[in-house]
């Protein structure tokens, strides 16, 4: 699983999306968010991005532990995707906002 040139360029305007709404809460409401609050939304989109651009892998078994070690190994799929991609929003959105 790797990023295209297209995902990257989703992941972009996602991570304008994300600073305009920062730069919103901020302005009209008066709440800034700190930076646990940026982080835990990052990586949920993060995950969601992932699971849009890669899917989610097959998790089946006839055996509880062939299903438990199956969903062990979709998870690991999904959330090593969804690092990269919060590895690449993180640093497109903390460094405009600060």
């Amino acid at each position: 699983m790797e990023l295209s040139p297209e995902n990257l360029v989703v992941v972009g305007l996602v991570a304008s999306v994300v600073i305009q709404g920062l730069r919103l809460l901020s302005n009209r409401f008066g709440y800034d968010a700190p930076r646990e609050v940026v982080t835990v939304v990052l990586f949920a989109v993060s995950v969601g991005l992932a699971v849009g651009f890669f899917g989610l892998p097959a998790v089946g078994g006839s055996d509880p532990s062939d299903f438990a070690g199956s969903l062990i190994k979709a998870a690991t799929a999904v959330f090593g995707s969804a690092a990269l991609i919060y590895n690449v929003l993180l640093n497109k959105v903390l460094r405009p906002v600060e």
